[in-house]
């Protein structure tokens, strides 16, 4: 193409050439022209001249020490100066201070805690107040929990915080109760770092008491919780639930009573007696002979079992003899009368008795048995 100078769009192609050369000649020539001062050896973009670490590629310049030597090549960062190293610089050849923003250079640890005595808050406590609250371990009462008060009710020592809490527990009788029984709750409770000091059952009939070892009546059957809470005198609390079930239970039917009803003072009468129980529980006898010698009772027996017992009668008379029965629960039958007459006719044969048994309501023979 042929170049006219008279043409400016030819003058301004041939200027627009000339200075893309010129900068592609300098940036090819640039390292041979660069001054002492221009030059970045670890190329992060900071000239040498200003690079804290020129060998070293750190483009933060981080210089925690403030000592001119970029931490990444500094072999000894050290804050407070004292010619121990901060933990956590791998590049570190000097000895690691244990109290690295304070001057400590003779890095005296008596608690040998790894914590320098000029930075340690319990300096003779290895365990520098792990609770962090303010009360080194060595005089707090509670180490491991949160106690700034150091609040110990029973001032044994140990503060209420690291108490143990009391474990709730109880125990009642009978084990089946039945509608209007009396149970007896007992507090079988062990203490943990404190004495005993409140009581709380709850019997789930929408009453309660605050009475160690309360008793209780429920008046309808059914399943009731009951629940005991206990606190000691370091404010501690626990508490135990257990299910108590009121059961229906119906008294024993009346019991039988035979044997004689008339027989001679001395002889010994042999009398069987038996009773049955709705509920099938257990049955004791009480047995009243009526000539104020003593009462029997006997038990317990399987309901509907047969039992024999022998009596006599030292004096002449009329005696009602009176059976009642009384289920494990304390529920008692009706009572039984037997009337067993004793004559006054001392020469009376016993072979004749039943005899006697038949006509003694004859008048020429009723002054004779009563």
């Amino acid at each position: 193409m042929k170049i006219d100078l008279k043409n400016k769009y030819h003058i301004a192609m041939i200027l627009i050439v000339s200075v893309v050369c010129f900068m592609s000649a300098m940036v090819v020539l640039s390292p041979y022209t660069r001054g002492p001062q221009d030059k970045d050896a670890d190329k992060d973009t900071i000239a040498d001249a200003q690079d804290n670490c020129p060998n070293v590629p750190n483009s933060d310049q981080s210089d925690v020490d403030d000592d001119g030597t970029g931490d990444v090549c500094d072999t000894c960062t050290d804050t407070d100066g004292d010619g121990y190293g901060n933990p956590g610089y791998p590049r570190n050849t000097c000895r690691e201070d244990n109290c690295p923003d304070t001057e400590n250079a003779n890095q005296t640890d008596r608690d040998q805690d790894r914590v320098g005595d000029a930075c340690d808050t319990c300096p003779q406590d290895p365990l520098n107040d792990a609770d962090n609250d303010g009360i080194c371990g060595g005089v707090d009462n509670c180490p491991s929990e949160y106690n700034p008060a150091q609040s110990d009710a029973d001032a044994d020592g140990t503060g209420d915080a690291c108490e143990l809490p009391p474990q709730a527990q109880f125990t009642y009788v009978p084990s089946e109760p039945i509608r209007g029984e009396i149970i007896q709750f007992t507090d079988t409770t062990t203490a943990g770092g404190g004495m005993l000091q409140q009581w709380q059952w709850i019997f789930g009939d929408n009453t309660s008491s605050s009475e160690q070892h309360p008793t209780h009546q429920y008046m309808s059957i059914g399943v009731y919780t009951v629940q005991l809470t206990v606190t000691d005198i370091n404010g501690k609390v626990n508490n135990i639930s257990k299910q108590l079930t009121i059961i229906r239970n119906d008294p024993p039917e009346i019991p039988t009573i035979i044997g004689p009803t008339i027989g001679i003072t001395g002889e010994q009468y042999r009398y069987n007696l038996k009773a049955t129980d709705p509920d099938g529980n257990l049955l004791f006898y009480t047995i009243d002979w009526g000539d104020h010698t003593r009462t029997e009772d006997l038990g317990p027996y399987a309901s509907g079992q047969e039992i024999s017992i022998n009596h006599s009668w030292s004096i002449p008379g009329r005696y009602m003899v009176q059976v009642q029965t009384e289920d494990t629960h304390h529920t008692q039958s009706p009572t039984t009368v037997l009337l067993v007459r004793i004559p006054q006719l001392p020469l009376l044969n016993p072979l004749f008795i039943d005899f006697f048994k038949q006509v003694h309501q004859l008048p020429f023979i009723r002054p004779f048995y009563p």
